[in-house]
């Protein structure tokens, strides 16, 4: 049975994605439920499985090229199956050929050393032929140190940066911050913990408290439109997880968080993290988050300036929990602190807006509320 590849549906706003790495290659058997390629987007790469099983005959979409959604990029066939016609991705225009430069081994050696384009260097020999002397000549122009290495863009790599590029474009951001003391919920944990029999986080206590408060604070549950500030229904919270390829962050989504017990965010936000580590991510899995809460607190920093996602109006960050000095009726103490922040898009809201939602979320982790949670 011939069974045509589609580069799938995403996400919603989702027209055209890259397509990454195959991870099998045109003769290679496939399995139904086997990891085939990698389709990547301006916010993750998703790793698509194959539908069916046979042999890979054919593969349209090389890698790195851009298929809108829908395109038919390969075919899986039994070996000796005719394949039907397909239309092919189109290709890229061709890259224009570069023009031959004339250089001595010497010259082409140091600018390398010098990180110098030999196409931009003028000649100074009547053959036209460019020396070491024209390449330092050169070399003494160019802003900035000689280069070690230059490390090419993955697609995720560009993805990623394409979409930052894009918010920090059309967002105005702002950010306020607060210390908070966590000797309160630390003192819990062990006691929560045990009654959920899973380990309880102080991420998952802040997770819980903004859900719970979002709804009395709906500006932060929202995102700018050209014709209208756009107030979110539902309280979907985005975990943004930093992963070690590419250097890239994955935001799996907890849906309806307001409406989750403490207990079952703690799951939840343990069972996304387990398969953001395996890659096992669905595109479903990462669509519609209306809220960000970044944890960075394993990084040992003591706060750091989060990134808004692209249609939501803020994002929460949580730096590391250490003892701090403190002052606590006049006289200096020792406590548990940690610096939480929250970036906005001062579009939608101000910082008095901001700031009354973030203290809010202080005096709940502080008060230790989270002992009456459900």
């Amino acid at each position: 049975m011939v069974t045509k590849v589609i580069l799938p549906k995403l996400a919603e706003n989702i027209e055209e994605a890259t397509v990454g790495q195959w991870f099998k290659q045109e003769g290679e058997p496939v399995a139904d439920g086997e990891l085939l390629f990698e389709a990547i987007t301006d916010k993750a790469a998703v790793e698509v499985k194959a539908e069916a099983s046979g042999v890979l005959r054919k593969i349209y979409a090389t890698e790195n090229s851009v298929v809108p959604v829908g395109q038919v990029i390969a075919v899986i066939a039994e070996a000796d199956e005719e394949l039907p016609p397909v239309e092919a991705p189109k290709p890229e225009a061709e890259p224009a050929v570069a023009p031959i430069v004339k250089a001595s081994f010497g010259a082409r050696r140091l600018a390398k050393q010098l990180g110098v384009d030999l196409a931009s260097v003028q000649p100074s020999r009547p053959d036209g032929r460019i020396s070491e002397d024209d390449v330092r000549a050169a070399a003494a122009h160019v802003a900035g140190p000689p280069v070690l290495k230059k490390i090419p863009h993955s697609p995720l790599k560009r993805a990623l940066a394409d979409h930052l590029a894009h918010v920090s474009g059309n967002v105005v951001p702002s950010i306020v911050s607060v210390e908070v003391d966590f000797s309160a919920v630390l003192a819990a944990l062990p006691q929560l913990s045990a009654r959920a029999d899973t380990p309880i986080e102080p991420r998952d206590i802040v997770v819980h408290t903004a859900a719970s408060l979002l709804p009395n604070h709906r500006l932060l549950n929202a995102c700018f439109t050209d014709d209208a500030v756009v107030l979110y229904a539902p309280i979907h919270i985005g975990l943004a997880f930093d992963i070690d390829r590419d250097q890239g962050v994955l935001v799996p989504v907890l849906r309806d968080a307001d409406q989750k017990s403490l207990d079952d965010i703690a799951r939840e936000a343990a069972a996304l993290s387990a398969r953001v580590e395996a890659h096992d991510l669905a595109p479903a899995d990462m669509a519609d988050a209306t809220f960000t809460v970044s944890d960075q607190s394993a990084l040992d920093i003591d706060s750091f300036v989060p990134i808004l996602n692209d249609q939501q109006s803020a994002i929460l960050a949580i730096s590391t929990i250490r003892p701090r000095p403190v002052v606590r009726d006049g006289e200096l103490a020792v406590a548990h602190t940690a610096t939480l922040s929250v970036a906005f898009d001062h579009r939608v809201l101000n910082g008095t807006t901001a700031a009354r939602f973030l203290n809010a979320v202080r005096a709940a982790i502080e008060k230790a509320e989270i002992t009456n949670l459900r």
